[in-house]
């Protein structure tokens, strides 16, 4: 196999395959996608919303993706800020319905189709460390070096190839998904189901073999402090709950095993504008599960990669810092709305889950402060960093310094999240009503 492409991408998901099937509509440019697993595992991420045919017809995928994916599903339930469910049916959409999607039988489809279209898709394969040294990148693959002028990181949410150059992926939250399937009642109905409980949310969907994808949704901490990941313990949720339990057989909620997945939401901060790479995807963007959003996303961000990077190898190469600007300001877009979602449900306002999700920032900017005695933990921030804005709070400072400070020091902390820790560690000293 030639060792030297003009582009290589790393990572075999959504956002690779669509990247490679991009850039594959053109002859001039060589690309290899490398995918460290071998699409054998079964992945969470089961349902598709409507909205996605646009991009699978760009890409050449829709005739194909029709046949395969059988299963239609008529719309989403919730018991989201009530114990009753409500329905949004996606029939009434434009689109027409979505579908409750095979992720793995999926993921599987797209890859034989980089495959089929003469693109070499190395599975198994995994970049052990890399180097740029001006004119290409050199990424050693174990068993030999490969080169390639331009690098799209599609290597999913928890990458770190981007993560040189200065830049840093700052992370919304530290939700975690704990997931398993189990058989499928008979009367359940096609649909998306979620239901929110004191310490998260539970997500079940339709599998097209018979079986239902659940998954319930928490704080890393939370799933540490309540051994969410225990199957005894995540069984009893399980059975606890109101609207999730129906819809497995009776008789079938014995446990073979349990995953755990990040399901954070981050965004990549920019790093040297000048290196020749660009990521896709989580990557770049990662969003919360219930926005269902993820693979479209992830589908729409590797076609504009691609863009980006035949743009650099042939074109003037600005595209890149519009293609950033952009992601960027989705993902604002996307917090707004997010965060609003979370905010109306308001049946357990004291709960740590919820109130990381809720608490809004209170005190102005020029507040005088001064640390809270015996206090060195918030549930906004890691306890390094509530540590370090204790210490520093012990002498007066205004509230406005002190978040421009630890804004420096952490920046892969948001600004929100920082301002929120301030106001949960320090009180009012003196207030400076100046202007």
């Amino acid at each position: 196999m030639d060792q030297h492409f003009d582009v290589a991408i790393i990572g075999g998901g959504p956002a690779g395959t669509a990247a490679a099937l991009t850039l594959c509509k053109r002859t001039d440019i060589s690309v290899t996608v490398l995918e460290r697993g071998a699409y054998a595992q079964p992945k969470v991420g089961e349902s598709l919303s409507p909205g996605v045919r646009g991009l699978l017809q760009y890409l050449d995928l829709w005739d194909r993706f029709e046949q395969e994916q059988r299963l239609s599903l008529l719309g989403s339930e919730a018991a989201w800020g009530s114990d009753k469910l409500g329905t949004m049916d996606f029939i009434l959409t434009l689109h027409g319905a979505g579908w409750a999607l095979d992720r793995q039988r999926f993921e599987q489809m797209m890859a034989d189709e980089v495959e089929r279209r003469g693109v070499p898709l190395q599975t198994e394969t995994s970049v052990m460390a890399c180097h740029h040294d001006g004119a290409a990148w050199h990424l050693d693959l174990g068993d030999r070096v490969m080169t390639a002028r331009y690098v799209i990181d599609a290597a999913g949410r928890t990458s770190r190839f981007s993560l040189r150059d200065g830049a840093h992926r700052q992370r919304n939250d530290t939700l975690t998904a704990i997931s398993t399937r189990l058989p499928r009642a008979d009367d359940a109905r096609q649909m998306t189901r979620v239901e929110a409980f004191e310490d998260g949310w539970w997500y079940a969907a339709p599998l097209p073999n018979g079986d239902t994808i659940l998954c319930l949704f928490s704080d890393a901490e939370r799933i540490h402090a309540l051994r969410l990941s225990d199957p005894q313990v995540w069984a009893d949720h399980l059975s606890q709950t109101q609207h999730i339990k129906p819809l497995i057989k009776a008789g079938q909620t014995q446990l073979s095993q349990l995953e755990t997945l990040p399901a954070f939401s981050s965004l990549l901060g920019h790093g040297d504008p000048n290196v020749p790479m660009v990521a896709a995807g989580d990557s770049i963007a990662a969003r919360d599960p219930l926005s269902s959003s993820g693979i479209p996303n992830a589908i729409g961000g590797g076609i504009q990669a691609a863009r980006v990077a035949a743009d650099w190898l042939f074109g003037t190469g600005a595209l890149k810092a519009v293609y950033l600007d952009s992601v960027a300001q989705d993902h604002a877009a996307y917090l707004k709305t997010h965060w609003r979602t979370y905010r109306t449900e308001k049946r357990w306002p004291d709960g740590p889950f919820w109130r990381f999700r809720s608490a809004q920032v209170s005190r102005a900017p020029n507040t005088t402060i001064r640390a809270k005695p015996d206090t060195g933990a918030s549930i906004f921030v890691p306890g390094h960093v509530a540590r370090w804005i204790a210490e520093t709070a012990q002498q007066k400072t205004s509230q406005v310094d002190l978040v421009r400070h630890a804004r420096q020091t952490f920046p892969d902390i948001p600004d929100e999240r920082l301002l929120l820790a301030v106001e949960d560690l320090t009180e009012a000293a003196v207030t400076n009503t100046s202007v």
